[in-house]
C-alpha cells in the first residue's frame, strides 16, 4: 500500500498528559484483519476481505492526533491489502492497530506479532487502542500485547471540538482503489455515542449522556466521494446505541430531528444519489419517537429502511431483569413497534441471544417460540440472533469473581487465538459457556431458530464455529445435523463432511465461507 503524501502537521504539538499513552511521528494506523479471514494465522494465501467496511474509528484518532500535530498517519487496513509484503514498515515511528470488540482481539495479537516478531520491531513502538481492549487491566493487556502501550481513547475524545471533526482530510489520502471498494459496502456514518441505560452484557459507553457526531459533514463526505466515483447509490449504518433515545423521558427529541433535518439537506444537495440507513434502536424508544407524526415523516425522508430491534430477554421478564434492561414490557412494545414498521414499508430486525446465566431450557423455548412467533406474523422482519457472550473485555460482567479466576478467562489472555470465541456469531462454547450441558442447550436453541430463518428466507444472522478442545462437546447430534444444513448453504463440500470429530478440522474453511456479517 502506498505511503500518503507528506502532512503538514499544526505548528505547535499540544500533547497528552504523561500518563498517556498516544502513537506519536510517523504512525502506521493498521486495521487488522476480519477474524475469519485471518491470513496472519499460518502460511495462508491473502485475499482481500468479501465485506469490506471503512475502518472510521481508527481513522477518526488518527484525525484527532494530527489535528493536535501529535502524529503524521497512514492507513494500512488488512481488510484489502496483505501486512506481509508491506514495504518499509522499519521507517515509521510508531504502529497503532485498532481493537474494534472483542473477537477482533486474536488478529490484533497477531498483527502485534507480525510487527515485533516477524519484522523485529520493537515493541515499544506498537500501540494498541479501540473498545476491545481499552478496559483490560494492565496485566492483562501486557500478557496479550507483551511490550506494546495501551491507548485509551478517552483522552482523545474529551479533546475540544473532538465530536466535530469530520474526516475529509484522511479520506482524500486513501487509495483511489480503496476508496471505491469501501464506497461500494455499507458505510458507517458516526451518528452518537452514549446511552442512558447499562444493561450488564454491552462493552459500549453505557450509563452516558448521548452525544452527537458531526453528522452533516460525514455525510456530506460520503455523498462528495460518492459522486467523484460516479456511484448512484450508499448504504450506511448509523452509529447509536439507541437511536430513539432522545424520546425517552429526561430526552430531548429535538437534538434528534435536527440531526435526521441535516441529513435530509445533505441528502438534497445530492439528488443524483439514492441514500439508504439503518440503525439498532430500543422498542419503547421507537414508540415514543414515533407517536411524532413528525419524526417518522423526517425518518422516512432521510431514508431509513430498517432497525434493529434488542429483543434480548423479550419472552421473560426475570431474564429481562437480570440484564438490566429496564424493559419489563419488552414483549408488548416489541409487536407495537413491529406493527408501526410494517405499516410504515420498514424492516424490523429481531437481536436476540440465546444463553443468559440466567436462562433455563423453559426460557430457552420461550425465547425460541417468540422469535419464531414475531417472523412468521410480520412478513418483514429479518433475524438476527446469537447465542450470548455473558462476558467481555468493557462490560460489567469482565470481572465479576466467579468470572476472574477462571481457566477459561486465564485460557484467552494465554491464547489469545481464544478471543474468536467471544464473537457475537461464534456458537456458544468453552469460552462463553463453561458447563458442557448448557453449551449444548444453547446451540440447540439458537442453530434451530436459525435454520427456521433460513427456512423463510429471512435471515441477517450467521452461525460460526468456536475454537475448541478436541472431543469438547459443542453440539450434540441432532444439532449438528441442523448446523450442517446451515453450512450447506454457503460451503457445500465441507458441509458434507462436518461431523464432532472433524469440528475442528473444517472450521478455518466453514467460517470463511459463512457469510460476514458485523
Amino acid at each position: 500500500m502506498a505511503t500518503s503524501p507528506a502532512i503538514s502537521l499544526l505548528p505547535v504539538s499540544t500533547g497528552p498528559p504523561v500518563d498517556t499513552h498516544v502513537p506519536t511521528g510517523r504512525m502506521l494506523v493498521i486495521h487488522p484483519p476480519y477474524v475469519h479471514d485471518d491470513y496472519l494465522a499460518g502460511d495462508i494465501p491473502f485475499r482481500p476481505d468479501r465485506l469490506p467496511f471503512l475502518p472510521v474509528a481508527p481513522l477518526y484518532a488518527a484525525d484527532l492526533l494530527e489535528r493536535r500535530g501529535l502524529a503524521e498517519p497512514t492507513l494500512f487496513d488488512c481488510q484489502l491489502h496483505d501486512l506481509r509484503r508491506a514495504e518499509n514498515l522499519d521507517e515509521y515511528d510508531s504502529y497503532a492497530i485498532a481493537v474494534m470488540g472483542a473477537q477482533n482481539i486474536s488478529p490484533a495479537a497477531r498483527v502485534h506479532r507480525h510487527l515485533t516478531l516477524g519484522c523485529g520491531l520493537p515493541a515499544h513502538r506498537v500501540y494498541v487502542g479501540g473498545q476491545g481492549v481499552e478496559r483490560l487491566s494492565p496485566e492483562e493487556f501486557a500478557e496479550i500485547f507483551p511490550g506494546a502501550h495501551q491507548t485509551d481513547r478517552r483522552w482523545l475524545a474529551a479533546l475540544p471540538g473532538a465530536m466535530e471533526i469530520d474526516l475529509c482530510r484522511q479520506l482524500d489520502r486513501l487509495a483511489e482503489d480503496d476508496l471505491r471498494t469501501y464506497l461500494t459496502h455499507e458505510l458507517t456514518l458516526p451518528f452518537s455515542q452514549g446511552c442512558k441505560f447499562g444493561c450488564n452484557f454491552c462493552g459500549a459507553q453505557i450509563q452516558q449522556r448521548e452525544s452527537f457526531f458531526n453528522v452533516r459533514a460525514h455525510l456530506d463526505n460520503a455523498c462528495r466521494l460518492a459522486r467523484r466515483f460516479g456511484l448512484s447509490r450508499l448504504y450506511l449504518y448509523c452509529t447509536s446505541l439507541d437511536f430513539f433515545q432522545q424520546a425517552l423521558p429526561g430526552g430531548d427529541l429535538g437534538l434528534l430531528t435536527a440531526q435526521l433535518e441535516a441529513v435530509i439537506a445533505v441528502e438534497e444537495q445530492y439528488p443524483d444519489i439514492r441514500i439508504g440507513l439503518h440503525a439498532l434502536t430500543r422498542a419503547d424508544s421507537y414508540n415514543a419517537a414515533m407517536r411524532s407524526e413528525h419524526v417518522r415523516d423526517l425518518v422516512l425522508r432521510a431514508g431509513f429502511d430498517r432497525f434493529g430491534f434488542g429483543a434480548d430477554g423479550a419472552a421473560s421478564v426475570a431474564v429481562l431483569r437480570a440484564m438490566r434492561k429496564h424493559a419489563d414490557t419488552l414483549r408488548s412494545d416489541l409487536i407495537t413497534a413491529f406493527q408501526h414498521m410494517e405499516e410504515n414499508n420498514l424492516v424490523p430486525e429481531i437481536l436476540y441471544v440465546f444463553g443468559i446465566p440466567e436462562d433455563t431450557e423453559d426460557t430457552l423455548a420461550e425465547t425460541r417460540a417468540l422469535c419464531g412467533l414475531l417472523l412468521e406474523t410480520f412478513p418483514s422482519s429479518e433475524y438476527r440472533g446469537f447465542p450470548a457472550k455473558n462476558e467481555i473485555p468493557g462490560n460489567s460482567n469482565w470481572n465479576r469473581s466467579g468470572w476472574k479466576g477462571s481457566a477459561a478467562r486465564h485460557r484467552l489472555l494465554r491464547e489469545p487465538d481464544h478471543f474468536l470465541n467471544l464473537g457475537f456469531e461464534a456458537l456458544a462454547n468453552e469460552t462463553s459457556h463453561r458447563d458442557p450441558a448448557t453449551r449444548l442447550l444453547v446451540n440447540r436453541y439458537a442453530v434451530d431458530m436459525s435454520r427456521h430463518a433460513h427456512d423463510l428466507g429471512r435471515v441477517r444472522s450467521y452461525l460460526t464455529l468456536p475454537l475448541a478442545t478436541p472431543g469438547a462437546a459443542i453440539m450434540d447430534e441432532p444439532t449438528l445435523e441442523g448446523f450442517r444444513d446451515l453450512a450447506a448453504h454457503y460451503a457445500p463440500h465441507a458441509a458434507a463432511d462436518l461431523r464432532t470429530d472433524t469440528l475442528t478440522d473444517l472450521r478455518a474453511v466453514l467460517n470463511s465461507a459463512i457469510p460476514k456479517d458485523y
